[in-house]
């Protein structure tokens, strides 16, 4: 009897530090894609989604931090670059193909790596905070059950297929991410049998 008692107490004790820092700091995130018509679209939302539940989940365990997620609009994908280049804008979600046949730039850097329909990344600028890309990427994953079927698109996405490296270089917040995710060292989900 005591140690059920022991153990649910334990269970509980582990399950809040999990979620005590689901969003450990105010993010406000605008995410540039070419048309509300397009999967890039789906996918800037669908991350929105995701760190709203994240917020929510912070909340609940008392958290006061903030989540400003909006989407914008643009035709040209050469302005989008320009605008992630020149840090007008820090994010994007394009097509891998666009990322072809562009000169190399220094400035922009991968995030994750969606492969749907078609091949899509999502892009930034290598001046955003590393610790705020970790809490995109942890945002993502620690929902990656309910990421899968929010599209049927979708339902392919894995750990494994979304921090892939990419013809243009990985940004800092990702690598950091990556080694902490793989090492289970912050692992902040919860298994359930």
């Amino acid at each position: 009897m005591y140690f059920k008692s022991f153990y649910s107490f334990l269970l509980i004790l582990i399950l809040k530090f999990n979620y005590l820092n689901a969003l450990t700091q105010d993010i406000s995130i605008t995410i540039m894609v070419r048309s509300s018509l397009d999967m890039e679209y789906v996918l800037a939302k669908s991350i929105c989604k995701l760190l709203d539940r994240e917020l929510r989940i912070s909340h609940s365990f008392g958290g006061s931090n903030t989540l400003d997620c909006n989407i914008r609009f643009d035709e040209s994908v050469d302005e989008i670059f320009t605008k992630i280049e020149q840090n007008q804008f820090q994010y994007a979600v394009v097509q891998k193909n666009d990322l072809y046949n562009r000169p190399s730039n220094l400035a922009i850097r991968s995030v994750l790596y969606f492969s749907a329909e078609k091949e899509y990344t999502f892009i930034t600028n290598q001046n955003v905070d590393p610790e705020i890309i970790k809490e995109i990427n942890y945002g993502i994953l620690n929902h990656l059950l309910e990421f899968q079927h929010l599209h049927p698109s979708f339902s392919n996405f894995s750990e494994e297929n979304l921090l892939v490296k990419q013809e243009i270089p990985m940004h800092m917040g990702t690598l950091r991410f990556s080694d902490e995710w793989r090492d289970n060292k912050k692992k902040r989900f919860t298994e359930v049998e």
